[in-house]
């Protein structure tokens, strides 16, 4: 039986999907071993040590890459210049990237001031879609304001089931209670379910004239986010979404056929994990990054104590911290930056030659070639071969 009106107003898709989740094993581990995996990620990402400074570039980051994937979607397709601009100057950046970091900002700021016991508000929502597209010329669409003509939306094209305002106010008012019940069952207790599902009913009732798949990845976060489940960007699940748009368009497509939201949970599901993963590689590699420029503090400051083999000059200690702020680089573009050239200014090619070799030597730096090009960067890998002794 497809979804009709009366059976979205009901809201049970979730709780009917639960018996079958539990009918089947093979489903209900695969969904709790993600579920698992997220959360050993997500608590590893939160211990890890960290301060504005530190992170700032990876939030910063993710928040350029989530604000072109949920905006992609749509067929609004923006340049990450366009968008760190629009973050830097909103007075000359693109609008749609101005107002969807004005998004971000509200959500942040409204979980922030719950502390921790957030109601959701059919003002969120209106509020939410009134800042995606402000000062925005949409046809048949409102900043903030129901619809109240019919609607089609997807691939292929479908009619929504909520013909007129009347039938989206009910709806919405159904939407809210849901959101805020209290669930006990394993699909309907479990915040990712929740969020999934909060994104597929806002986009199934469709209530605005346009800017609806955006709203609903916003609500999908909130609810995320509410929970702190990744509080480096809530709204990192819009990048899978992007990455996979012509499944994901199905996905939602199959739902209202069937009935059996199962499988886009678990497809979501791993998605996530897919996005939580990058950020704790992220993560991973600025703390190796601290951890190799403490190594070589470490050699530096105790050089009379090592074998020659193993003595380094301070500016083999400045040339890896420059490496760990530029990463992988051309040799070209290393030897030519204005930080190089202060380091080595005055000192012979003889001299640069062996602080070279000698880094080459201790397994400080890596080079490699690509089609031609060399390449230099910092080498991780030998803060994993270090032998710990006590002194």
């Amino acid at each position: 039986m497809s979804l009709n009106y009366d059976k979205l107003l009901r809201f049970d898709l979730l709780n009917d999907a639960d018996q079958k989740f539990n009918d089947d094993r093979e489903k209900c581990l695969e969904f709790l071993k993600l579920c698992y995996d997220i959360g050993a990620t997500d608590r590893f990402i939160r211990e890890c040590p960290s301060f504005p400074g530190s992170t700032k570039s990876i939030i910063r980051d993710e928040l350029v890459s989530v604000i072109g994937s949920t905006l992609s979607i749509e067929g609004i397709v923006l340049r990450e210049e366009e968008i760190k601009e629009a973050l830097q100057d909103p007075s000359l950046g693109n609008i749609h990237a101005v107002n969807s970091r004005k998004v971000y900002d509200y959500i942040h700021e409204e979980i922030r001031q719950s502390k921790g016991n957030f109601v959701y508000k059919e003002e969120y929502i209106t509020k939410i879609h009134e800042l995606f597209t402000a000062g925005i010329d949409y046809i048949g669409s409102k900043p903030g304001v129901y619809r109240d003509i019919n609607a089609s939306f997807g691939e292929p094209r479908r009619v929504s089931l909520c013909h007129n305002y009347a039938d989206i106010y009910q709806a919405m008012k159904n939407y809210i209670e849901w959101l805020n019940s209290r669930k006990t069952g394993w699909l309907t207790s479990n915040t990712f379910a929740n969020a999934i599902m909060a994104h597929y009913y806002l986009a199934e009732i469709h209530p605005f004239g346009d800017g609806n798949g955006r709203t609903a990845r916003a609500i999908e976060a909130i609810v995320l986010y509410a929970d702190r489940i990744n509080p480096y960007c809530f709204w990192s699940l819009a990048n899978f979404w992007g990455a996979h748009r012509n499944e994901y368009i199905t996905h939602l497509g199959e739902i209202r056929d069937t009935c059996d939201p199962l499988d886009f949970i678990i497809w979501g599901a791993k998605g996530y994990l897919e996005e939580v993963n990058r950020i704790k590689d992220r993560i991973l590699k600025k703390l190796k990054c601290l951890m190799l420029r403490d190594y070589m503090d470490w050699l530096y400051k105790n050089k009379k104590r090592q074998k020659p083999e193993k003595k380094i000059n301070q500016r083999i200690r400045d040339v890896i911290f420059l490496l760990t702020d530029f990463g992988k680089i051309t040799f070209d573009q290393f030897r030519n930056s204005p930080q190089y050239g202060s380091l080595y200014s005055g000192i012979s090619s003889s001299s640069k030659s062996r602080d070279l070799t000698k880094m080459k030597s201790l397994d400080l730096i890596r080079i490699s070639t690509v089609e031609g090009t060399e390449f230099i960067e910092p080498n991780y890998d030998i803060l994993e071969k270090m032998e710990y002794v006590i002194p």
